[in-house]
């Protein structure tokens, strides 16, 4: 079921949201169940690994699905980087609140989930530009998997993230609407369930076998950091993308496209993302999550549906928005439309010489308008000003004679 908007250039659908709404969810089940439950249960170590290969490349993917518009820099600093910023300073005043001593590094932000909006900044402030090259997509893979190789890609400004995650941003800016039309009438696309399980269960069983720590799904140091030679590191973070597209499509494919009671959700991720982590780290350091009836799935999957449906509510998100409107409205002023001088396409030209740039930007400087018009427009106007002063002075002789 789809409906055309005036907010968005792609069909709306109740798809999108019921994607979004279940990935937020597993965003936060995985995140609430890797301060106690993983180190108490090998079950739920396995499902860890599984939702960390896919669930934040997925999300990127529908971010880039939803940013086929044209990009507004200051509405991306308002809905992006200020909340980067907030979101880092609640995090780490929780860690203070609790007594732990953590240093605030703004510019490398590990230990939050606030990367995510670091990295969504940084795509949709680049995308139009890197989204028309040929192949973006198997290069920006190859480019990522030799930044694993580099040093020089590390937490700093998330920098080996924004790199690693970069290939499903772009796939989503790249994916239209009609191919998740054909992808749904697809008579085979069940044969993605058996498929998207089997990969699910093989890769962790893998790594916790060999035990190969998660970092490598998180993309956040080079393969060395994470315990892996280069090629080991290559070839694993190669079976994150398969999984991750894997999965990707399977959602897109069979995931019900009409409105259920959680879509709303889907529509509101951005409060629950930005509230969710401080508030299981506060929940951690009150030792609430060390209580024994805590340390069970069942009871976990219940915290993470409240959290979600708290935080997901049209209250939470008017408070949200609203303190983000407040906030924007008294750092910013207002658009001021700057005045164009006519040099920009002069510099923007190739065939326009360094000099004439230079003779006329001086003349623009010294408010000489004759200068700095071309050569004839020039020659014209000192002719014409010639003869209205002779015709001047010959005016002022006529009434000296006189």
């Amino acid at each position: 079921m789809t409906q055309k908007t005036n907010r968005q250039e792609i069909p709306y659908s109740f798809l999108v949201d019921n994607i979004k709404a279940l990935l937020i969810f597993l965003v936060v089940f995985n995140h609430i169940i890797a301060f106690q439950l993983v180190k108490v249960d090998i079950v739920i170590r396995y499902i860890w690994y599984a939702i960390t290969i896919f669930h934040m490349p997925a999300f990127i993917f529908v971010s880039g699905y939803l940013s086929k518009k044209p990009q507004d820099v200051m509405k991306n600093v308002k809905n992006l980087l200020i909340p980067y910023i907030l979101g880092y300073s609640l995090t780490w005043y929780t860690q203070i609140w609790l007594g732990n001593k953590v240093d605030y590094e703004l510019l490398r932000p590990s230990g939050t989930v606030m990367w995510y909006l670091l990295a969504l900044f940084v795509y949709r402030l680049t995308i139009e530009a890197l989204g028309k090259i040929r192949f973006i997509v198997p290069l920006s893979i190859i480019f990522a998997l030799w930044a694993g190789t580099r040093p020089e890609f590390s937490t700093y400004l998330s920098t080996s993230r924004i790199v690693v995650f970069f290939p499903f941003f772009v796939a989503g800016y790249l994916w239209k609407s009609e191919y998740t039309t054909a992808v749904r009438k697809f008579k085979g696309k069940w044969v993605l369930l058996p498929i998207a399980g089997a990969l699910l269960y093989g890769v962790p069983n893998y790594m916790i076998s060999n035990q190969i720590p998660v970092d490598i799904f998180r993309g956040n140091h080079t393969y060395l950091v994470s315990g892996l030679s280069n090629v080991h590191g290559i070839i694993l973070r190669l079976l994150m993308y398969l999984v991750s597209f894997v999965l990707i499509l399977t959602f897109f494919a069979v995931l019900p496209d009409r409105k259920l009671p959680w879509t709303f959700i889907g529509k509101n991720t951005m409060g629950i993302y930005f509230f969710h982590y401080p508030i299981l780290i506060l929940a951690n350091g009150l030792l609430l999550l060390k209580i024994p009836e805590m340390l069970n799935v069942w009871a976990l999957l219940g915290v993470s549906l409240v959290i979600v449906l708290i935080l997901g509510s049209l209250p939470v998100n008017w408070l949200y928005t609203g303190a983000l409107n407040l906030l924007t409205f008294i750092l910013f002023k207002k658009e001021k439309t700057v005045q164009d001088e006519g040099l920009e396409e002069e510099y923007d030209s190739d065939e326009y010489k360094y000099e004439k740039i230079h003779k006329r930007r001086k003349a623009v400087e010294a408010d000489d308008p004759i200068e700095a018009l071309e050569p004839e427009e020039a020659e014209l106007e000192r002719s014409v000003n010639e003869l209205l002063q002779r015709t001047s002075e010959m005016t002022h002789s006529q009434d000296d004679e006189e």
